[in-house]
C-alpha cells in the first residue's frame, strides 16, 4: 500500500497545484484531497474562527486517519490556528501550510512584506511570523499588503486578473522590505508571472516549502520519499 498524504483545502484551484508539486517532491506518495469551501466562507462571514471550525477540521483529520494516512497538510492559512488545537489528539503529523515559510522568512530578514488577497488572513499570518521571531529572539516588522478583489477574481475563474493584481502589489511592496511572503497558498501561481529581474528581494510561497517539510516528516516516520 502506498504512503498517503491527505491535503485539506478551502480553495479548489489548489488541488491541481499540489498534484503537480506532489509528483515532483513526493514521488510514490498518494495524495488524497479534502475540499471544504464552506469552512472558508463561514470564517469570511464571521471574520474569525470559532470552535465549530476546529471541530470541522477535527472531523476531516479523523477521516484521514481512517484511510491510514501518514500525515495531513492543511493548505488554508486561515485554519492554521486550529491545527495547534487538533494536533495533540492525533497519531499522525498535522502540518500547517505556512510553518516552513514562516521559519524561512524570519531567517532571511527583519522587515518582512506580506501580501494577502483575503483580509482575514493578514492578522493570523502576521502573528505566526511574530511568534516564531519571538521564540528565536529576533525583532521583525511585518509590512502588510492587502490586494482587494484578487481573491474574488480567482474564485470566479479569472486567474489572469488575480495574477495581475497580486503582481502589482508585490512590485509596489518590494522596494521597502527585505523579502516578501505570499500569505495564501493560492497566490503561488503568481510567481510564474514574475520575471527574474522584476523583483530584487526573495519571494516566498508556501506550497513548495510545505511539501519539502512533509517530505522530511514522512522520511522521519520511515515513509519512502526518495527523489
Amino acid at each position: 500500500m502506498p504512503e498517503r498524504l491527505v491535503l485539506i483545502h478551502a480553495v479548489p484551484a489548489l488541488i491541481g497545484t499540489f498534484n503537480q508539486l506532489g509528483s515532483e517532491l513526493l514521488p510514490g506518495v498518494q495524495l488524497l484531497h479534502v475540499l471544504d469551501e464552506m469552512i472558508l466562507e463561514r470564517v469570511r462571514q464571521r471574520g474569525s474562527l470559532d470552535e465549530a471550525d476546529v471541530e470541522r477540521l477535527r472531523n476531516h483529520v479523523a477521516s484521514a486517519e481512517r484511510v491510514h494516512a501518514s500525515g495531513v497538510l492543511v493548505t488554508c492559512s486561515m485554519l492554521s490556528p486550529c491545527v495547534d488545537e487538533v494536533q495533540p489528539e492525533l497519531r499522525i503529523p498535522l502540518i500547517k501550510i505556512d510553518d516552513a515559510m514562516v521559519q524561512r522568512a524570519v531567517a532571511l530578514g527583519a522587515r518582512i512584506g506580506m501580501v494577502a488577497t483575503n483580509i482575514d488572513t493578514l492578522e493570523p499570518s502576521a502573528q505566526l511570523l511574530y511568534e516564531h521571531a519571538a521564540r528565536i529572539g529576533k525583532a521583525i516588522l511585518v509590512v502588510p499588503g492587502f490586494v482587494p478583489n484578487a481573491f474574488a477574481a480567482l474564485r470566479n475563474g479569472d486567474g489572469a486578473t488575480h495574477d495581475r493584481l497580486v503582481k502589482a502589489k508585490i512590485l509596489e511592496l518590494a522596494p521597502s522590505v527585505d523579502l516578501i511572503v505570499l500569505a495564501q497558498a493560492s497566490m503561488a501561481r503568481v510567481l510564474d508571472a514574475l520575471g527574474t529581474d522584476e523583483v530584487v528581494v526573495p519571494i516566498l510561497s508556501s506550497p513548495h516549502l510545505a511539501l519539502e517539510q512533509v517530505r522530511v516528516v514522512l522520511a522521519q516516520r520511515g515513509a519512502p520519499t526518495a527523489c
